[in-house]
Order: C-alpha cells, then structure tokens, then sequence
C-alpha cells in the first residue's frame, strides 16, 4: 500500500469534524493512540496521559522518535504503518523522553482509506503496576526456595485436618500418587485446598529438595504468562532481558499451573508443545533448552465440562490427567466442621493472643446447617470474622459474633439448636448427626459442672473413664 501526508489544514478539520468521536475516545479506560502515515502524533487520549504521565500538547504534531525512546524497528506503531498489518496482544516495554518505564499491552491497527495506509492507532491497556507486582511475587519465590525455607512449600499431609472418610481416602490416594513422576490434574470447587494438596504431593515425592513453583494462570494476562512460563531473551520485544522462565525454575521439582482451564487456548497449544518434547524456548530465543518438571494441575470445574465450552484443549487434557486427584467439598465431609473449626480457632489465637475455646452449640448447629459454597476457605474466613468481634476474654464464639449473613439466614424467632438438629436431618447420616449431638451434649455437661470430668460424668450417668474416652474420641479441648 502507498501512503501520503494530510495536509495541516486538513487534519485541523477532521479533528473539529469529529469532536464527539475524540470525546468517546477520551473516556476510555484504555490509553489511545493515533498517527499519521508519517510517523506523527494525530490523537492522544486523556487516559494515554494519565499511564504515560505526560501532556497531550507534549506529543500532538511530533513524530513517535522524538517523544520515546523508540525508532522504527521497535516502535509497534510505525511497524504497523510499514507493513500495514496490525499486531494484536502485544506485550511491550518500553521509555518516555523523561524515562519513565511502562508495560502495556497493546492492539495496533492500520488505518487505512481507498486503499492507502493514512495512519495507524494503537489501544493500550496498562499493566506496569501488574507486571511489577508479578516480578516482585516471583523474587519473592525463589527467595524462598534459595533459603531452603522448605523448598517454597508451607504444607505436608499432616497440615490437612480431618477425619472423615472422604478425605482420608483422597490423602491416601495422594500419597500413592507422590511416589511416582505422572502428572497429576487435581479436581475440586473453590476453597477446598487444590495447592495444600500439591505442595503435600510434592513434599512426599522423591522431588522434595526440588522447588516447588506455582502460577495462578487467571491471574496474569496470556501474553505476559508465556514470557513468565517460557522466559525471554534479549531482544524478544523492547526491553526484554535474559530472564529464564518458571518451566526452566521447576526444572527437577514440580511446577503447579493453578485454573488451567483460565489459560488462552493458543498458550494451552504452547504449553502442550512443551510439555511433549520437554524442551522450552524463551521468547526471542533460537535455540531450545531442555527441562523437566513434574507437572501438577488444577481445576475447580468439571474438566470435561471446560472441554465442551472450549476452555480446556481435550489433547492438553489427556496430557496433565494422566493421574486425577478430586478434593472433595466441605459439604461432603460435614463430620471434619468440628475439627476445622477449632484447628481455625487455635490459628487465631496464637495471632490475635486470645482464648475461645471453642463455638457455642448455637452457633455449631447454625454451621452445621449452612451449605459452604465456599468450602474450607469460607469456613475459615467464618471463624477469622467471629474471633475479630469476640471479646479479649471470651472463651466461646456466639452467634453475635459470625457472620450477620449466617445468622440471618438461619436464625429466626425463637431458634434453638436443637430445633438446629431437626433441619440438618437428611443432609448427614445417622452417624455423622450422632457424632454432632453427642459432642455438644458432653460440651455442655463440662461447661455445666465447670469443667470438672468426674462431675459431669456422673450428670451424663457414665464412669468418668467413659467420659474421659469420649473426649478423646471426639477431640474436645
């Protein structure tokens, strides 16, 4: 295509032609940049300012070299007006004449007419703040691992607290997953603890001393996970350094790709290539570099389910499920809500230098009741509200003291936990409501006779061993 230059005149009326376009334009969130077929600053956007930290009267009329630290290779704009194609997701670097650094992702398009390439414009999304903070967790990470805090680890099998059937069947099948070195897909809602069960596997593995290296894939937009899964070179885009990618900072320990199904499809298609030839090649790179990581996954929706909507590539599947570990949610495993509870309890006092005890019958029944959507996450975000508001000297959470939305939901005029008990019937078996009722019956006859074992033993008719062998059982404090 060829390209020509408008005249001054006629640039000055298109721009009052169009005021109502450059107003639109101005309240975009996204930074807009327009040039002419030479090079030149057409239209600069209020928002472009605010990322760039400039004035539009410091650029309008100049060309792209004399207000960047830019020239015509590495300048996505005047690439654009060269080729007349456009350049889409574009991750890039890049300095303002007063040298300020900026990341952006950037959309550029050629603008054309009748045939003839008369500018270029670019959509901007700012992430400096993003990319930094992404840097700076994953120094954090290898600070970690290089300090052989437990190779970048907080959790073992034995920080998994519970007791029912469900879970104690999933860490056994964890534990036979560890020993060997098949990738490992794990399946479960939000909350349930997918990452305390991957650190678990991998510190049971014969990769312990390895690191431990993990990346939430919805958390970082596509174009700047490939640079951080991969790794660049010098040179691969503006500013681009050397900088080896976490396939390469894995190799010979286990790197845990978190929300799988959130990664672009055209990555996933990368991470497959990879994941087969066991070789990575970093952006900019020409030559590949051998790596071996164990491979874990995570997923909080149905797999097959992503498949279908098009989230999850069905090849790429295959390839990480090799083995397939699904938590279960706290709905299933209501009989460990105990356990839970007052594991969360114990956390809080050690923070917050208090003494609860435990939940009053009240509000363990009102718990009991509630489905946790959340899973263990909300649980324990339940009992972190209820110790704030508890009182320096209280030694049980009541129900004043969680969440309003809980106790709307289920309090009403006139409740009682056992009335409590009638309407958790049908959501536990017999055992599972025996247990509940059983704890909070001999909870009561200590709190009745001040805590003393042989009084209250004989307040519940049984020996005070009997007692003392219930306690232990059902893991009153």
């Amino acid at each position: 295509m060829s390209t020509r230059t408008l005249p001054a005149s006629e640039i000055e009326k298109i721009r009052r032609e169009n005021e109502l376009l450059t107003s639109a334009l101005n309240i975009i969130e996204e930074g807009i940049h327009i040039v002419d077929s030479s090079g030149k600053t057409f239209f600069y956007s209020k928002s472009l300012e605010k990322i760039e930290n400039t004035r539009a009267e410091n650029v309008l009329g100049k060309h792209i070299t004399e207000t960047y630290q830019l020239d015509e290779d590495s300048s996505i704009l005047l690439r654009v007006l060269k080729t007349g194609k456009p350049v889409k997701n574009h991750h890039t670097t890049y300095f303002t004449r007063e040298g300020k650094k900026i990341d952006i992702i950037t959309n550029t398009f050629p603008i054309s007419a009748n045939g003839t390439i008369i500018g270029a414009v670019s959509v901007n999304s700012d992430i400096t703040n993003k990319k930094q903070l992404i840097d700076t967790l994953i120094q954090l990470q290898k600070q970690l691992y290089s300090s052989h805090a437990r190779n970048g680890t907080q959790y073992t099998f034995d920080d998994i607290i519970g007791e029912s059937a469900a879970i104690r069947e999933t860490i056994e099948h964890a534990r036979r997953v560890a020993v060997s070195m098949s990738p490992v897909l794990i399946y479960g809602e939000t909350g349930t603890g997918k990452e305390l069960f991957a650190q678990s596997i991998h510190n049971c593995s014969l990769r312990a001393k390895g690191p431990f290296v993990a990346v939430n894939c919805a958390a970082i937009p596509a174009t700047l996970l490939e640079s951080i899964l991969f790794g660049t070179e010098k040179g691969a885009f503006t500013g681009a350094e050397d900088k080896p990618g976490l396939f390469e900072e894995a190799d010979k320990g286990t790197l845990f790709l978190d929300e799988i199904s959130s990664m672009d499809v055209s990555l996933q298609t990368k991470l497959l290539r990879v994941l087969e030839s066991k070789t990575v090649r970093r952006l900019g790179g020409k030559s590949d570099i051998r790596v071996n990581p164990r491979i874990f996954s995570a997923i909080n929706t149905d797999p097959l389910e992503a498949i279908k909507k098009g989230k999850l590539r069905q090849d790429l599947y295959y390839r990480l499920a090799v083995v397939t570990l699904t938590i279960p949610p706290l709905r299933q495993r209501m009989e460990d809500l105990p356990l839970l509870v007052r594991h969360f309890i114990s956390q809080a006092n050690k923070i917050m230098y208090k003494r609860v005890k435990d939940v009053t019958p009240e509000v363990m029944a009102l718990f009991q009741q509630h489905n946790w959507p959340g899973n263990v996450r909300e649980l324990r975000h339940a009992v972190e509200h209820a110790m704030n508001l508890a009182e320096d000297d209280a030694e049980y959470i009541e129900p004043r003291h969680i969440p309003a939305h809980l106790l709307q939901k289920y309090r009403e005029p006139g409740y009682s936990y056992e009335r409590g008990y009638e309407s958790m019937r049908g959501k536990q078996n017999l055992k599972q409501l025996l247990q509940v009722i059983e704890r909070e019956i001999i909870v009561e006859a200590l709190n009745s006779s001040g805590h003393n074992i042989s009084r209250a033993a004989r307040a519940l008719g049984i020996s005070r061993q009997n007692l003392q062998q219930r306690i232990k059982r059902l893991q009153i404090k």
